[in-house]
């Protein structure tokens, strides 16, 4: 059969037989699809926790930030105790480097007391020390200050002496009261810079402290110190005596029912002995001694038979005394006899020692 015949035969013209072969040559001529690499899998990493490092940041953040204020509270403390004129309470004359000025001071002749049969003694000094001490050669009572300012030359510091007042026994004062008040320029409160000080020196002969005729009311004493030091000698009464940055520091002394030392930041000494009279009442006598950061350090007469009641919240007591201490997680308490003696049910005396963090000490003589 001819090729045209079988074409016919098909119906199949040249155009359709001719896309045919193009067809089927372009299928052979094709090549051969490349199959994709597999593809592998990847474990997924497991995901790291972030918690432990928020947590690591937050307490890293919150360190720096309790040694900055830290820091800021420390150097607010030496400016404001004048650095280092207020008897070690400071400890540098300000960071070197920072401002052009300079300590000048200015010490008064002591001024004569006319005054006998003191009964009540007010003193108050902000920034500064205060010394009272009961000299047996002493003729006459007498006042001292030493005026401290920081100023850039001799001039400026004539005319900053004048910010700082000392007020002596001022009109109205009752008869056998001693005042003496000071005064020095308000720079921000107890963390402020404090450029200014006043020390003030009370010396005073028995003389002056014998009770007038027919009374036996005790020496009073009120002493307000707001940063230094306060140290007493030789004074017998009810001695009050607070102060907020600063020791406070009493030898040969008796003190009366109801005294009161104490100090914020700083320590209290106490080498003397107490007056056991019962009050009116006969309610026995209470005496306190009592720091929020520091020690208390009291030495007392081998026979002094009192009710003790120390404590601590974080430091130990110790005791030449036979007294036996209890401690619990840093704290330490005693309540009960000082001589393991005395009798039972008595209306003993109590003497209150109390320190927040800190230590007490107690030693015989």
């Amino acid at each position: 059969m001819s090729r045209d015949k079988i074409r016919q035969h098909n119906n199949w013209d040249d155009e359709d037989y001719d896309s045919y072969e193009e067809e089927e040559q372009d299928a052979y001529d094709e090549p051969p699809r490349r199959r994709r690499p597999p593809v592998e899998r990847r474990r997924r990493r497991k995901q790291r926790r972030v918690w432990p490092w928020l947590l690591a940041g937050c307490a890293g953040g919150i360190i720096i930030l309790v040694l900055a204020a830290a820091i800021v509270v420390f150097l607010a403390l030496r400016t404001a105790t004048n650095g280092g004129n207020l008897g070690g309470i400071g400890g540098i004359n300000g960071i070197p480097g920072i401002g052009n000025s300079s300590t000048f001071t200015q010490q008064s002749a002591p001024q004569p007391l006319q005054i006998s049969n003191i009964t009540q003694m007010n003193i108050h000094d902000p920034i500064g020390n205060i010394t009272i001490t009961v000299d047996p050669n002493a003729t006459q009572a007498t006042v001292t200050t030493v005026k401290k300012v920081k100023a850039a030359s001799s001039s400026d510091a004539n005319k900053e002496f004048g910010n700082v007042v000392v007020q002596v026994q001022p009109a109205g004062t009752p008869i056998g009261t001693l005042a003496v008040s000071a005064a020095v320029p308000d720079t921000g409160g107890i963390l402020g810079s404090h450029n200014d000080s006043v020390d003030l020196t009370i010396t005073l002969p028995p003389s002056a402290l014998a009770p007038a005729v027919g009374s036996s009311t005790p020496l009073t004493l009120a002493a307000d110190g707001g940063i230094g030091n306060v140290t007493v000698n030789g004074l017998n009464g009810v001695l009050g005596i607070k102060n907020t940055i600063g020791n406070i520091t009493v030898n040969n002394a008796i003190l009366f029912d109801g005294s009161h030392l104490a100090t914020g930041t700083g320590n209290v000494l106490f080498n003397g002995s107490l007056n056991l009279t019962p009050s009116p009442g006969n309610t026995p006598p209470h005496y306190k001694l009592q720091c929020e950061s520091g020690q208390i350090d009291v030495t007392l007469p081998a026979g002094t038979n009192i009710t003790l009641d120390a404590n601590t919240n974080a430091g130990p007591i110790t005791s030449d005394f036979p007294i036996s201490v209890q401690s619990s997680g840093g704290a330490a308490n005693y309540y009960g006899p000082l001589l393991s003696g005395s009798t039972p049910g008595s209306p003993l005396a109590v003497l209150t020692l109390n320190v927040s963090t800190g230590q007490v000490t107690i030693h015989m003589k």
